[in-house]
């Protein structure tokens, strides 16, 4: 993977930044935004040391092994009311592509990871730039594990992890998903808004029926059974003594509560 496969690749790319080696795309994809980069201009690494995931999670990228890359995305004015769906437009993306280019089954663990055979093996984080009360920019960053190597120990991870490799017993071409995967994101976007898109996002979600576990930014833990989605993308959770909570896309933490029979 170098620019010129990638512009070749990727004609419908307005303009591209690829780095060997990088800390963050994203930050990168940030600074490009703020000097006037254009919609859907595209940032790639083949190894990223510094990769954020949410609430300041690390995501480094082996050489080689997975997809890291940060597009540059300048909001409607429709699209700035709902920011928390440019992460469920980069997950549905993803989902669509690994089931439709190779017949894979993924679900999204809310809001931003995208499980196969219930291991995360893909992570979304969007920053949005502001100017007072106006956004600016959206930076949509998508980072997968494709081959066995992007796979962190055990140890290493708060939630189990896997690969597209693993789950599809065969090598992927990096390339050929990234143009796939851009060129589905293009397409969903102008659906984000729609009910079609919602009810995309809702077939997709993992846990859904099961009793889970929230914590929130202050510590406080929610258990209760994951009913769906609402209509502006907050999760619904219901509690044992019938309480509705709405949570919203923020610093919290999401798990299955195990049970025994």
């Amino acid at each position: 993977m170098d620019e010129q496969s990638l512009k070749a690749a990727l004609p419908f790319v307005p303009a591209l930044q690829f780095f060997e080696s990088t800390g963050s795309t994203n930050d990168i994809a940030m600074s490009w935004a703020a000097q006037g980069a254009h919609d859907f201009s595209l940032v790639v690494a083949n190894h990223q040391s510094a990769g954020r995931g949410r609430l300041q999670r690390r995501w480094i990228t082996t050489a080689g092994s997975a997809l890291a890359f940060s597009l540059v995305l300048r909001p409607t004015s429709i699209e700035a009311e709902h920011l928390s769906f440019f992460t469920a437009l980069g997950a549905l993306a993803l989902s669509d592509v690994l089931k439709e280019q190779y017949g894979l089954v993924s679900m999204i663990k809310w809001p931003n990871d995208v499980l196969l055979n219930h291991r995360k093996t893909a992570g979304i984080l969007v920053e949005a730039a502001w100017q007072g009360d106006v956004v600016q920019s959206v930076i949509l960053g998508i980072g997968v594990n494709v081959a066995l190597e992007s796979v962190p120990p055990e140890e290493e991870v708060l939630y189990p992890a896997t690969c597209v490799e693993s789950a599809l017993g065969k090598e992927v071409n990096r390339m050929e998903f990234l143009a796939a995967l851009l060129e589905r994101i293009k397409f969903l976007r102008p659906e984000m808004r729609s009910p079609r898109f919602l009810e995309a996002w809702q077939r997709h979600l993992a846990f859904q029926g099961e009793a889970v576990q929230v914590t929130e930014s202050d510590a406080t833990i929610l258990t209760g059974i994951l009913s769906g989605l609402n209509e502006d993308g907050s999760l619904r959770l219901q509690t044992e003594a019938g309480t509705i909570y709405s949570i919203q896309v923020g610093d919290i933490r999401l798990r299955p509560v195990k049970t025994h029979s």
